[in-house]
C-alpha cells in the first residue's frame, strides 16, 4: 500500500511555474492586482481571494528559507539566504499589500458583503492600515536579520563532558539524572557556557531594541510595548488586563507551585531545592520515552490517533512526506516551532529532541498547531488562515492534556506512566509563574528603554524573587541574572509569550470539559480549530466551549481541578 503523501494545493489565480523568487514577477502581479477592476461584491470577494494566494505563495516561499535556516544554523549561507529574500522580495511586497487592503477597504462594495463572514476581516484590515509606515520597513528587515543570530549563537554551544561533546539541548538531558552531583556539575557547565557569550548576546539584544523602539515611534506610539499590543491585535484585553494576570498568578498559582516544590525537596532530601533540582523525578526513577525518532514520531501518530482518527493521519502524512525535523543536533537553532505551508496546504514541524519526557510534550504541542493548519487548509483569505497566538497556543496546549490518558504508548510501565502524568498537569500550571517572568521583563524593558545591560539583568533577577516557586538561588547570583538570555522568544519575538499563559488557563478549561464528556469537547475543539481567526478571540475561546478569563478566581477554579486530577491519579 503507497504511503499517503501531503498532496499540495493548486493555484487557482497564478501559474504553478511562475517565480515568486524573481521581484520583477512579484512586482507584476502586484501591479495587476492594484489596477484589478472591482464592479460588484462579487468582483471583491475574488479580489481578496486572488490577493490573499499571491501573499500565501510569498509567505510559504519566506517560510521553507526560515526552515532551512534553523534546521542548520551554522550554515551563513542559508541565514543569508533568508534575510536577503525577507529583504528583496517579502518586506518589498510589503507597501503593496497595504495599498491593496486598502483598495479592499474603500470599495463601496464592501457594504454589501455578508457581515457575518467579513466584518472581523474590516477590524483586522482597519488595524493594519492604521499601523504600516513604510520607513519601518528597513527596521523590519535589520530585526530579521539580527534576531536570526541568536539561534546560530545558542545552536553552535557545545560543552564537552566526560570525553564526549554536548550541545546545551543536549546537555539538559542529564538534568534527569537522580545522582544530583551529575545534575549540578551539567547544569553549571551549561552556564558557564552561556557565560562565555553573554556579553555578545548582551549586544545583540541591545541592538535589537534600538531597531525596535523606533519602529514604534514611527507609529505615533509612547513606546515598544503598547506598539507590539495593537501590532499583535489584542483587542480583547489590555495591558492593564495583562498586569492583573501577573498578580493573579503571583497570588493564587506561585503559593501553590511553592508547596509542590516544598514536597519534591522532602522527597529528595535536601536542604533547599536548587536549579538543578527542578526537573529530576524524587523517586529515582528516569523517564525514558523513546530510543529513536522513528519511534518518537510513531507513538505520537498512534497516541493522536486515539484522540481523533484524523489527527494521527495527518502528522502520518507529514512523516511521509518529510515535514519534519525532530532531532538535536550540532548546528542546529534552538527550540521548536510548527510553521503553516500556505501553498503545500500542511506545516512543518521543528524540534531538538533528546530523548527526556519534555520532547514527548514538545511533538504533541507541535501537533495541536499542525492540526490548526491542516483544518484551515480551505480558507481562501489569508488574514484568517493566521490566528492570533492566543487561539493558535490554545490548539497546541490542549493538545498536550487531550492526549494524556494515551501516554503508555511511550510509558509501558505503569508507575512511569503516573509519572508522565502527574509532571504534565504540575508542568501546566509550574510554566504559569514563569510565563509571567518574561512578559514582565518585556514589560519593564520597552517602557524602560534607557537601561543598561547590568539593570537589565538586575531586573531579571528581581523578577525571579517575585515570582519565586521556591528554587535557592544562592551563590548562583550570575547565572540568576543570566538565566533570561536562554528564552529565544525575549531575543526573536519579542512580546511572543504572555499567549501561552493565556492558553494555558483555556487548555486547562477544555480539558476540564473532556474529562465531563470526551465526546463533546473533542468536537467544540475541532469547531474552534477550524475558525483559523474568522472570528474574533473571545468569540473563538467561546466556540471551544471555555471562557476567556484570567480572574483570580478563574485561575483558583482551575487549580482546584489540577489538584483533583492530582489526587485521581494518587488513588
Amino acid at each position: 500500500m503507497p504511503k499517503e503523501l501531503i498532496k499540495k494545493q493548486p493555484r487557482k489565480f497564478f501559474p504553478e511555474k511562475l517565480d515568486f523568487s524573481v521581484w520583477d514577477n512579484v512586482e507584476q502581479e502586484l501591479k495587476k492586482l492594484m489596477s484589478f477592476r472591482i464592479d460588484s461584491a462579487k468582483d471583491l470577494e475574488t479580489f481578496l481571494e486572488r490577493l490573499s494566494e499571491l501573499y500565501m505563495i510569498l509567505q510559504e516561499q519566506l517560510a521553507w528559507r526560515y526552515i532551512k535556516m534553523t534546521c542548520k544554523a551554522d550554515d551563513e549561507k542559508l541565514r543569508k539566504e533568508y534575510s536577503n529574500f525577507y529583504a528583496n522580495i517579502f518586506s518589498k511586497a510589503e507597501p503593496y499589500r497595504i495599498k491593496l487592503m486598502k483598495k479592499y477597504y474603500v470599495s463601496p462594495y464592501r457594504e454589501k458583503l455578508d457581515k457575518s463572514r467579513y466584518s472581523h476581516l474590516d477590524k483586522l484590515v482597519a488595524n493594519r492600515i492604521e499601523l504600516f509606515r513604510e520607513e519601518n520597513l528597513p527596521l523590519e528587515i535589520k530585526e530579521k536579520e539580527l534576531s536570526s543570530k541568536y539561534g546560530s549563537i545558542i545552536g553552535s554551544l557545545t560543552v564537552n563532558y566526560k570525553g564526549k561533546e554536548y550541545t546545551l539541548k543536549q546537555l539538559s538531558k542529564f538534568q534527569y539524572e537522580p545522582d544530583r552531583s551529575i545534575r549540578e556539575e551539567t547544569w553549571k557547565l551549561m552556564m558557564d557556557k552561556l557565560s562565555s557569550v553573554r556579553d555578545s548576546l548582551e549586544t545583540l539584544f541591545d541592538e535589537l531594541k534600538e531597531i525596535r523602539i523606533p519602529q514604534a515611534t514611527n507609529a505615533g506610539f509612547d513606546n515598544y510595548r503598547d506598539y507590539i499590543h495593537a501590532k499583535k491585535q489584542r483587542f480583547a484585553y489590555s495591558v492593564e488586563d495583562i498586569f492583573r494576570f501577573h498578580k493573579s498568578v503571583e497570588n493564587v498559582v506561585v503559593p501553590f507551585v511553592r508547596e509542590l516544590n516544598r514536597e519534591k525537596q522532602k522527597k529528595l532530601n535536601v536542604n533547599s531545592l536548587r536549579p538543578w533540582d527542578t526537573v529530576v523525578e524524587p523517586s529515582g526513577r528516569t523517564l525514558k520515552p523513546f530510543e529513536n525518532v522513528n519511534e518518537f514520531v510513531d507513538k505520537a501518530i498512534k497516541i493522536l490517533s486515539k484522540v481523533e482518527p484524523e489527527f494521527g493521519a495527518n502528522l502520518k502524512k507529514m512523516k511521509n512526506s518529510g515535514l519534519l525535523d525532530l532531532e538535536n543536533r550540532k548546528g542546529k537553532a534552538p527550540g521548536g516551532y510548527n510553521y503553516p505551508l500556505d501553498e503545500t496546504g500542511a506545516p512543518f514541524i521543528f524540534m531538538n529532541a533528546t530523548g527526556v519526557p519534555e520532547n514527548v510534550r514538545t511533538i504533541l504541542h507541535e501537533s495541536g498547531h499542525a492540526m490548526h493548519s491542516f483544518a484551515t487548509v480551505n480558507e481562501r483569505i489569508i488574514l484568517y488562515k493566521h490566528t492570533p497566538h492566543e487561539a493558535a497556543e490554545l490548539a497546541s496546549m490542549s493538545m498536550e492534556l487531550l492526549t494524556l490518558d494515551y501516554l503508555k504508548e511511550y510509558y509501558l510501565d505503569n508507575e512511569d506512566l503516573k509519572l508522565a502524568k502527574r509532571k504534565e498537569l504540575v508542568g501546566t500550571i509550574s510554566f504559569l509563574p514563569w510565563c509571567m517572568i518574561v512578559d514582565a521583563f518585556q514589560q519593564w524593558i520597552y517602557t524602560n528603554p534607557e537601561h543598561t545591560s547590568e539593570e537589565r539583568d538586575s531586573y531579571f533577577a528581581s523578577l525571579l524573587d517575585r515570582f519565586n516557586t521556591g528554587v535557592d538561588w544562592t551563590g548562583l547570583e550570575r547565572e540568576k541574572r543570566i538565566r533570561w538570555l536562554l528564552q529565544p522568544h525575549i531575543m526573536t519575538s519579542p512580546f511572543y509569550y504572555i499567549e501561552y499563559g493565556i492558553a494555558q488557563l483555556g487548555a486547562l478549561a477544555i480539558y476540564r470539559n473532556y474529562r465531563l464528556n470526551a465526546q463533546k469537547a473533542i468536537e467544540q475543539y475541532k469547531n474552534f480549530l477550524s475558525l483559523g481567526h474568522s472570528k474574533p478571540l473571545d468569540e473563538l475561546y467561546k466556540t471551544a466551549g471555555i471562557s476567556f478569563d484570567f480572574s483570580e478566581e478563574y485561575i483558583a477554579e482551575l487549580l482546584e481541578f489540577v489538584k483533583e486530577e492530582l489526587n485521581r491519579l494518587e488513588y
